[in-house]
């Protein structure tokens, strides 16, 4: 083989393309999604996906104004959803989200905003099963959405929710919600849960509402937890608002065809009137349970009690005690059984009924239920309705689509009866007639419920009294009326009314009328009304343009109108406008107007006025605007209650607006022959003003010599209001006012700032009648426009300021310094203090900041600052100056307050805005310094008791709780720190305190108070109660809740609160008490047992012991089972009941006393058997009795004690109080009848008889006690001039004045040694005959001789012969006795009379023969001159005496004898 032989040549190689064409590719690729991607984030893509999405669901979403890209943020301006059951409209959609986490899986929202939400239910969705599946197709994160309002419309009715957030999450795992948040109608929403994506979907979700305070005072808490699943769900809620608590348990299927499958509502103390002060208050207890087997079966319960304090109606107390009902049976046949309304005294209504609804039935199906009532009593329901005795029922049934209404009540006078029917939509109202007495009212309609709604009614009022129902206006009322319209879409009627002659207020009442009416417009109007002798007139139409509605008022009696109101007006004008904006002209004449509850004043005066009234609208509120123009002459302020009178001549211009932004001006010119308190009275006022200035003022007043006048004007730059009082006569004013007053000064400045100088100065002012001032000057230099540099220099001195029986001697007040930096002085000194403080600051913007450095008061109520204090007070913006008259901040703490023995410290006063808190303590305090402010109180107690005190107090006023009351919580707790108490004044009983604490807690509106006491003499004693406060007090009205036990070993100290100087007590107590109820009708409960019981009354002979006290206490009635004290002698026992709830106390005791020694003194010794009952209820008040005395001795104290005069004073005693009794509305009546028995003795005053007789006591609550019977002596003696004169018979017979018997008394000197009567041994004596105030006495012998035989043998023992001087001047002594009678009488009457202070007789040494007749007349305290005459001879002396000093004497006389002496006297004491 040849080596050299030639290789083959490969063949070349192709190009390999498939790189580039690959590369190619995948750049056409990505050229292609470069510009998918580009194309996408278009916004006509956006726009263009948006039109698809609108095009496949059929229209049913549109969406508008969008712009944004697919890749950033997207806006939509409007978005539709319709479907035939809801219409959805959203606005203003803002969504910003994360392309690139979508091809991670999850759709990611960062944001996603919208304005509002609008969703309106156009019909009523039916059933929907549950989801299949709920899991979404990817993971979906929306991690803040925002709705600013939304919107919901079901039925017309829309529900508005604002302020709505959340945060959601959802994959395979289920849905989460967090974070979410809304504002709603009842409260501040906060929500979050999670619900799985298996079935049956579980659910865990928790909501919360709150209100807030701005939305409610008594804002309110709500909580609730959803639990369970799709398929049975569970709902717990819990709820609170102020004492009110309340929880609710659902068991739910919400997919299948009866959802509600349990349900329980529980609440307590539930209080209408706390969430609105128009309801009634009541303390309710409620729980309401419901459940629905699966086989349909129904059982279920309500349960209502108010364990409120029972009441009526207008007592704001809610009547309904307890409601109960029953639920049985199933869906198609259902039970409510033992249905009972219990109104406690009122009455109570009782019930059942049943619905029958098959399968298959439409509408309610075959119903029946019926509500009775055996007794019902108006009156317990409402106060101002008549008792009655109500029976009847209530009826409502239905069958097929016919529901019907009958109801059937009545009594003796009063009935009532109602029919009506629904069908379809068809309301008919048969009949509906009240009756009562003669009167009737009747009422027939029919109306639908469908299209417009129209509706037709006529009515009738025959011969109907209000007064037949209650405490109501006595009438004879006679009407029809006939009304017809439609309610939709808006209301329209026309009405026609006839009042046939009728009476009201005592007058006659007659009119008609007709009209139409809309919600727009008032048209055909012609109206007339006539009540007694005043008329009322309404013609025409009002409002559209051009209508007028005329009206016209005459009224010429005006008391018919309303009591006190007198004389006549007559008015009339035409009423122009819309509905929105009405106005008015008008025009007034009256004439002798006045208005008084007591004796009408004279009224001669006119008024006559023109002008127009209109309503405004400003924004949501509509202000009244007014302007007026008139005269008035001869107008009497008097006649309206002003302490001053006159006849006022004066003409005015007038014109202003109400609202936020007022203003108003008056031009008032008094006329000529205008007098005022009877002084003439000229002048004129102009002023012009508005919230922020006062302009064009023009005043100049003249009274008489007074005269007052302002010019200028006042509240911006540059403004100066000049004014000037020159009164130097203030009498002029009337009684009750004197002195004189003058002065003058500028206002400037503004509102807020205003700038004052002044100066007034006054001497001997009166004012009122009430007020007196002897001296005042006053001074001021406040502001000038520079801010904080402004002057504020100001003196206030006052001298001797009485008021009734306050009385300060001195006052001043000063000011120094500046707005920004000054010091503020106050003085004050009276005869039992002498007070000073002192405060130093500046005002900066709307608050003033400072130190309080002096603050002190010596005298009585001692105290003083310990160290200075800062004090801060705040008003509100743009208040000024005039803001500190109700700051709206004010802070003062850390305040130590010296006592003269202890202290007071303030921790804290703050008011903030509404709110006011403070909390501080006391330590040290005294007894006797507590005693300073109850005089009572220090005469009753004393002792070295030292007591400590805290307090921490919070006070919400009426503005802060947003209702009409204020709201208080806190706590107040005293307690002893030291010392003991002695009570009593006579003989102090010391009580050997151990403890005593007292301390009281108001907690939301509930006030609890607690006492413990413990002593060696006092005892223990523990006591707790609770309080619910109304309208921030405690009332009669306020429930109460009370126990109190007490072991008093001794109740002697009890003795001072008796009232009775020298009463002394002992014994021991124990008290065992429960309460509830209310504070003026508690309910009480326990016992009140005492055993050794003594009273012991020496200075008035009372001593009783051995006493034995059994009581028990049950609801509103104490039953004492026992009471028994033992006397010296003798017993007394007391047993009964007395009631003391439901208004008027009841009584019922009796009263026996066997052989009682009542009284026990040397002098005074009363024996006793008897007895007494004292009853009263709502018809009787009586105190009846028959005793009878066992043995009595009687000594009558001698004439001649010494006794304090009325007008001296004790020092340290205080006076006695004069007591004004008032009539009870059921006055006691008392009938005791008292036989003297056969041993009733009494001495004294020269009398020793032993009496006998019976007397009835008869009296009628004031009026004067009438006594029937007689008084006799059985036998006695009478001492007299050394004489035993023997009583031979002596009648008292009374027959009716207590005051005023009839006598008959017979008293002689019996003969010496028993022999009979004769010349010359003579039997004599007194006669007494005539009534006690008009006795008549007369001398009686046995023979018969001259009267001054009689007196000679009466006084003497012997004739008139033989008789000396010594016996003349006795027998002197006798006459003049026997001529005046004790005190002066007869001489001293003739005295009186005749101006004279002493008419005498007197006899000589030579006897009766040289009478002497004195009289005597005081000149002066020094001078008394007097004159003698001679009753049988000629002679006569004038006597002159002068007092130069305690020990000389000046006499001087003339006459039958002429002399000058000087008399010298000298005393040993």
């Amino acid at each position: 083989m040849d080596s050299t032989a030639s290789t083959p040549t490969p063949a070349p190689r192709k190009p390999r393309r498939w790189p580039r064409r690959l590369a190619l590719g995948i750049a056409i690729l990505f050229a292609l999604l470069a510009g998918g991607l580009w194309y996408a984030g278009r916004q006509s893509t956006l726009q263009w996906f948006a039109e698809k999405v609108s095009n496949k669901t059929g229209g049913r979403i549109k969406m508008t104004g969008i712009t944004g890209s697919l890749y950033g943020p997207m806006h939509v301006d409007h978005i539709v959803y319709r479907t035939e059951d809801q219409l959805l409209t959203i606005d203003n959609v803002d969504v910003v989200w994360s392309v690139s986490r979508v091809f991670g899986g999850v759709m990611y929202i960062d944001t996603l905003r919208a304005a509002s939400l609008r969703s309106e239910t156009l019909r009523e969705t039916p059933p929907q099963p549950m989801p299949a599946s709920i899991t979404p197709p990817f993971a979906v994160t929306i991690r803040d959405a925002k709705l600013d309002k939304a919107v919901f419309v079901s039925k017309g009715a829309a529900t508005e929710i604002d302020r709505i957030h959340f945060g959601v999450q959802g994959d395979r795992r289920g849905w989460r919600v967090n974070g979410a948040g809304a504002a709603t109608p009842w409260g501040q929403l906060a929500a979050d849960g999670s619900i799985d994506s298996a079935k049956p979907y579980k659910l865990n979700f928790n909501v919360g509402l709150a209100q807030s305070a701005s939305q409610s005072p008594h804002p309110a808490r709500l909580s609730l937890h959803a639990g369970g699943d799709l398929a049975t769900t569970i709902v717990d809620a819990t709820g609170q608002a102020g004492r009110a608590t309340g929880s609710g348990h659902l068991e739910l299927a919400p997919y299948e065809t009866i959802p509600l499958h349990a349900f329980t509502l529980k609440g307590r103390n539930l209080d209408p009137g706390f969430f609105s002060p128009g309801l009634p208050t009541a303390d309710l207890t409620v729980a309401v349970a419901a459940r629905i087997g699966r086989d349909q079966s129904v059982n279920g319960s309500v349960d209502l009690a108010n364990d409120g304090p029972a009441g009526t109606i207008d007592q704001q107390r809610l009547p309904l005690r307890a409601l109960q009902a029953r639920l049985g049976g199933s869906l198609t046949s259902m039970t409510i059984s033992g249905v009972l309304l219990d109104f406690g005294k009122a009455g109570a209504f009782t019930g059942s009924g049943s619905v029958q609804r098959p399968a298959g039935t439409q509408g309610l199906g075959v119903a029946d239920f019926t509500l009775q009532t055996k007794r019902l009593d108006l009156h317990e329901l409402h106060g101002k309705l008549n008792p009655t005795a109500i029976a009847g029922e209530l009826r409502v049934g239905s069958e097929k689509d016919t529901q019907t209404l009958r109801a059937n009540f009545a009594e003796k006078n009063l009935r009532l009866a109602v029919q009506a029917t629904l069908s379809g939509n068809a309301v008919q109202v048969q009949e509906a007639q009240l009756r009562a007495g003669n009167g009737v009212i009747t009422l027939r309609g029919s109306g639908r419920l469908d299209g417009d709604k129209p509706f037709k009614a006529n009515g009738s009022v025959a011969h109907f009294n209000p007064a037949a129902l209650g405490a109501l206006p006595a009438a004879d009322l006679n009407a029809t009326l006939a009304a017809s319209g439609r309610l939709a879409p808006e209301w329209a009627t026309t009405l026609d009314f006839t009042v046939a002659p009728s009476r009201l207020f005592g007058q006659t009442l007659s009119g008609k009328g007709k009209l139409d009416a809309d919600a727009k417009h008032v048209s055909r109007v012609d109206a007339q009304l006539a009540l007694g002798r005043n008329t009322a007139e309404l013609r025409g139409a009002f409002g559209a343009p051009g209508e007028r509605l005329r009206w016209r008022l005459d009224g010429r009696q005006l008391d018919a109108l309303r009591a006190g109101l007198y004389g006549s007006v007559i008015a009339s004008g035409e009423i122009t406008g819309t509905m929105a904006e009405p106005r008015t002209s008008f025009t007034l004449d009256a004439s002798g107007m006045g208005w008084s509850t007591a004796k009408p004043r004279p009224a001669n005066g006119t008024l006559h006025a023109s002008g127009d009234a209109r309503l405004v609208s400003e924004g949501s509120q509509r202000v009244a605007v007014l302007k007026a123009s008139g005269s008035a002459q001869q107008f009497n302020p008097a006649a309206f209650g002003s302490p001053l009178s006159g006849s006022i001549n004066a003409s005015f211009d007038a014109s202003g607006r109400a609202g936020k932004d007022w203003r108003g001006a008056i031009k008032l010119t008094l006329q000529p022959q205008s007098t005022l308190s009877g002084a003439p009275l000229s002048g004129h006022a102009n002023v012009e003003a508005d919230r922020a200035h006062v302009s064009n003022t023009d005043i100049q007043l003249q009274l008489g010599p007074n005269m007052a006048s302002a010019r200028g004007a006042f509240g911006r730059a540059g403004d100066k209001l000049d004014w000037r009082i020159d009164a130097p006569k203030l009498a002029a004013l009337g009684a009750g006012y004197a002195g004189q007053l003058r002065g003058e000064g500028r206002l400037s400045g503004s509102m807020e700032a205003p700038s004052l100088s002044a100066r007034l100065d006054g001497q001997g002012l009166a004012f009122l009648g009430r007020y007196s001032v002897r001296a005042l000057s006053a001074s001021a230099s406040l502001g000038s426009g520079h801010g904080a540099r402004d002057p504020l220099v100001a003196d206030v001195q006052v001298s001797d300021f009485a008021s009734g029986d306050t009385k300060v001697a001195a006052l001043r007040l000063q000011t120094s310094g500046t707005r920004g930096a000054h010091t503020i002085a106050f003085a004050a000194r009276g005869a039992n203090f002498d007070a000073a403080a002192q405060v130093s600051g500046g005002w900066t913007g709307d608050s003033w900041n400072g130190t309080v450095g002096v603050l002190r008061n010596r005298g009585q109520y001692a105290f003083e600052l310990q160290a200075p204090i800062p004090l801060r007070v705040a008003t509100l913006p743009g208040s000024g100056v005039g803001g500190l008259l109700h700051p709206d901040q004010i802070a003062l703490n850390g305040a130590v307050i010296r006592l003269p023995a202890g202290s007071v410290t303030i921790d804290s006063l703050v008011k903030l805005g509404p709110r006011w808190n403070s909390r501080g303590s006391a330590t040290g305090v005294t007894l006797n310094y507590l005693t300073q402010f109850s005089p009572n109180l220090a005469q009753s107690v004393s002792g070295d008791l030292v007591l400590g005190a805290q307090w921490a107090l919070d006070l919400r006023t009426a503005a802060a709780t947003g209702g009409s009351a204020p709201a208080l919580d806190g706590m107040v707790r005293v307690f002893r720190e030291g010392g003991d108490v002695n009570a009593g004044a006579d003989i102090p009983v010391a009580l050997g305190l151990r403890t005593l604490d007292a301390r009281a807690e108001v907690v939301a509106g509930v006030l609890k108070a607690r006492l413990d006491m413990d002593g060696a003499r006092a005892g223990r004693t523990h006591a707790e109660a609770n309080v619910q406060l109304l309208n921030g007090l405690v009332a009669d009205d306020s429930p109460v809740r009370f126990a109190a036990n007490a072991d008093m070993p001794s109740i002697a100290w009890l003795a001072p609160l008796t009232g009775q100087p020298g009463m002394n007590l002992d014994g021991t107590l124990h008290l065992a008490l429960t309460g509830s109820g209310t504070i003026g009708a508690p309910a009480l409960d326990g016992s009140i047992n005492g055993d050794n019981l003594l009273v012991r009354w020496t200075d008035q002979g009372v001593n009783l012991r051995g006493g034995v006290l059994r009581a028990q206490l049950g609801g509103e009635q104490l039953k004492l089972q026992q009471l028994s004290f033992n006397g010296p002698s003798g017993n007394v026992t007391a047993q009964g009941a007395m009631r003391f709830g439901g208004g008027a106390a009841g009584i019922d005791l009796k009263l026996v006393a066997n052989k009682l020694e009542a009284l026990s003194l040397p002098d005074r010794t009363v024996v006793v058997s008897g007895q007494a009952t004292l009853v009263r209820d709502a018809q009787h008040f009586a105190l009846e009795g028959d005793f009878r005395a066992d043995r009595a001795l009687i000594d009558m104290p001698p004439q001649g004690r010494p006794t304090i005069s009325d007008d001296v004073v004790v020092i340290g005693r205080t006076p006695p109080e004069a007591k004004t009794k008032q009539e009870s509305a059921t006055p006691l009546t008392i009938d005791l009848t008292a036989d003297l028995g056969d041993d009733f003795r009494l001495r004294g005053k020269g009398i020793d008889a032993t009496l006998g007789g019976k007397l009835r006591l008869q009296r009628v609550g004031q009026k004067s006690p009438r006594v029937n019977g007689s008084i006799r002596v059985d036998s006695g003696t009478y001492s007299a001039y050394g004489q035993k004169l023997s009583i031979e018979h002596g009648m008292l017979t009374f027959s009716g004045p207590y005051d005023n018997p009839s006598l008959d008394i017979l008293a002689v000197r019996k003969t010496t040694n028993g022999e009979q009567p004769s010349e010359t041994n003579v039997e004599a004596g007194v006669e007494v005959r005539g009534t006690a105030q008009y006795p008549v006495a007369k001398l009686v012998s046995t023979p018969t001789v001259p009267d001054s035989e009689k007196l000679s043998w009466l006084v003497l023992g012997h004739g008139m012969q033989g008789t000396n001087a010594n016996e003349s001047d006795v027998l002197g002594a006798a006459a003049s006795a026997l001529l005046s009678g004790s005190g002066g009488g007869f001489q001293n009457k003739i005295a009186g009379s005749l101006g004279l202070d002493e008419i005498g007789v007197s006899g000589a040494a030579k006897g009766l023969e040289s009478t002497v007749v004195t009289v005597g007349k005081r000149l002066s305290s020094r001078a008394y001159l007097s004159f003698e005459q001679g009753a049988s001879t000629a002679s006569s002396v004038v006597r002159l005496r002068y007092k130069l000093n305690p020990r000389i004497t000046l006499q001087l006389q003339t006459g039958t004898n002429t002399a000058l002496d000087v008399l010298y006297s000298w005393a040993f004491d």
